[in-house]
């Protein structure tokens, strides 16, 4: 068994939320760099209002050490989670992609393809924490990430919004939908997001 730390929502999906360490930060931000060009754009594929988010070529590099998090995630579902079918353990890679989020820029509501979904933000700015921070109103607020599942009542939770720091790590269904409010600082907030299919 894995002996990693995470925490998880008690809510209708799981959406498991533990840190990836820095020297895999590192990692992805220099897997990000050499993919930084227009031969790698991929806002084709993708639901966000951005003007750079590039695909990651080399999956396995990625993949090598993301799986101790996605077999715990699994092994949280199946065992403590547990509602209806199991997760299938063994998940397989088939996109991943970085994106390189700026002032004014945001995601819209939607979901992924795949069966579990993943972000990761292996860089975000003191700056737009603090920013977060002075928000006034109800909503997470700037650069502040929100799943959503159902709609309106007051008798239950139907959002989990969540302010990234540095190193977070989110494993959920890829069918769940969620979306990021936009910033005004001058800064790049990353994340790197992929999909996972169970193999069957």
């Amino acid at each position: 068994m894995n002996n990693i730390p995470y925490k998880f929502f008690y809510w209708g999906p799981f959406v498991f939320h533990a840190k990836i360490t820095p020297e895999e930060c590192q990692m992805l931000l220099e897997e990000g760099k050499k993919c930084r060009n227009k031969s790698n754009d991929y806002r084709h594929q993708l639901a966000g209002h951005l003007a750079e988010e590039y695909q990651i070529t080399d999956m396995k590099k990625t993949m090598l050490w993301l799986k101790k998090y996605v077999d715990t995630y699994v092994e949280g579902y199946n065992i403590k989670w547990k509602q209806g079918n199991d997760v299938l353990p063994k998940q397989k890679l088939e996109t991943l992609w970085i994106n390189y989020m700026k002032a004014n820029e945001f995601n819209p509501p939607h979901d992924h393809a795949g069966d579990l979904s993943f972000v990761i933000f292996p860089d975000i700015p003191q700056e737009l924490i603090e920013e977060n921070k002075e928000h006034k109103g109800a909503s997470q607020g700037p650069g502040a990430v929100t799943w959503m599942y159902g709609y309106g009542a007051h008798q239950y939770i139907t959002i989990v919004p969540r302010m990234p720091e540095t190193g977070d790590l989110f494993i959920f269904p890829a069918s769940l939908q969620h979306w990021v409010f936009p910033f005004r600082s001058n800064v790049e907030r990353v994340s790197v997001s992929g999909n996972l299919y169970d193999t069957h």
